[in-house]
């Protein structure tokens, strides 16, 4: 199975070491967005956009379950993304 780990940029990585630790049976893909990382600056909207399209393409890896491990992205659009991207996007 295949895990995606998301963050905003390097941060994550840290996630992503603890959870190859603990859970070693898995496969891992991690995403971090360099590019436009500090996502701190940035209007909820547009983390949200971000956070989508991060999330696209570890569902288009055959992610079963992917991890936000930036705290902007949750704090910024997780509750949008749990109740209106996930179900529309990927049931």
């Amino acid at each position: 199975m295949n895990i995606g780990v998301f963050d905003s940029g390097l941060g994550g990585l840290s996630i992503l070491k603890e959870l190859i630790k603990k859970l070693p049976q898995y496969n891992y893909i991690y995403l971090g967005d360099n590019a436009r990382v500090p996502y701190g600056g940035r209007s909820p909207e547009m983390v949200y956009e971000f956070t989508t399209h991060a999330l696209d393409f570890l569902f288009s890896q055959n992610c079963h379950l992917v991890i936000i491990a930036c705290n902007t992205a949750s704090a910024a659009a997780l509750r949008k993304i749990q109740h209106d991207f996930i179900p529309q996007k990927h049931p």
